[in-house]
């Protein structure tokens, strides 16, 4: 029954992101919603909170989790065997994999946070989720590194994806050109505090 409705919420937030991405509106019904998804309205009822039009990040949260899972899980495969790959180019390369998930859904996420107190609330509200993100991605480039500076570094590299998706967001090319460009400025930026404090080794 879990899997079930954990299948069947993915289906609900990939239709609200969808109809978001179609066109400029913020205010979505759940009716919308089902009859799009061929979800009946009765079934989504009973695993879709009442307040959800009102606390939008419900669908956020939903969203973010499974395209991070995503990600981290073809990181994985893809720096298992690498042993020639810098940590630097390690972690770009895991950073820039999460924002090509999020590209399908730019449109969406635009509208989404407009607004400067939007955006801010919007950060607020998945700096767990981010962090959590960063933690596991070091876990997979250095499992054998201490937690405490674990933890540092990947509140540092929250950091950075905020500052790379302020860029992100404001760019209207559909591509990651200028927000990789930015990424790789900001994530040297920090490397090189890295090297100077002596957290982050090459």
């Amino acid at each position: 029954m879990k899997n079930k409705d954990q299948a069947l919420k993915w289906k609900l937030c990939d239709t609200y992101f969808s109809i978001l991405n179609a066109g400029n509106k913020n205010s979505i019904t759940l009716e919308e919603i089902c009859s799009k998804s061929k979800v009946s309205y009765e079934e989504a009822r009973k695993i879709i909170p009442k307040d959800f039009v009102h606390n939008p990040f419900f669908f956020l949260k939903i969203l973010v989790t499974k395209l991070d899972d995503e990600a981290l899980k073809e990181f994985k495969a893809d720096v298992f065997e690498d042993t020639i790959s810098t940590t630097y180019d390690k972690i770009l390369e895991g950073i820039t994999l999460r924002f090509e998930k999020l590209l399908k859904y730019k449109p969406a996420l635009k509208i989404f946070s407009e607004g400067l107190d939007r955006k801010a609330e919007i950060f607020f509200k998945l700096l767990q989720q981010n962090y959590s993100f960063m933690f596991n991605l070091l876990d997979i480039v250095e499992n054998k590194q201490n937690c405490g500076l674990k933890t540092i570094k990947s509140v540092a590299l929250n950091i950075v994806f905020i500052k790379g998706m302020e860029v992100f967001l404001k760019d209207e090319n559909n591509n990651l050109d200028s927000t990789l460009r930015y990424l790789d400025k900001y994530l040297k930026d920090i490397v090189d505090v890295g090297f100077f404090t002596g957290i982050i080794k090459k």
